[in-house]
């Protein structure tokens, strides 16, 4: 799996973001990282803003393609 088809997944499930990058974190594909910051979840608490974006995710931890997420969050205000 490549960080740009993470990418391509979050920008549609987050079409609103301000800022977005997805790293591949080790070089294998399975263990990324994930900076976020959209207006929706301006006022909303940090696990909901986590659990969005794991939602967004979730075929890819189904299918067992991604092994590790680390998620950084924010709102824009």
């Amino acid at each position: 799996m490549s960080a740009e088809s993470l990418e391509t997944t979050l920008r549609e499930a987050f079409p609103d973001a301000t800022e977005l990058a997805v790293v591949d974190r080790t070089g294998g594909g399975d263990h990324f990282q994930v900076i976020l910051a959209t207006p929706r979840f301006d006022g909303v608490p940090l696990v909901e803003q986590h659990r969005a974006v794991n939602d967004a995710l979730a075929d890819y931890f189904s299918d067992g393609t991604i092994h590790e997420l680390r998620i950084r969050t924010k709102g824009t205000r």
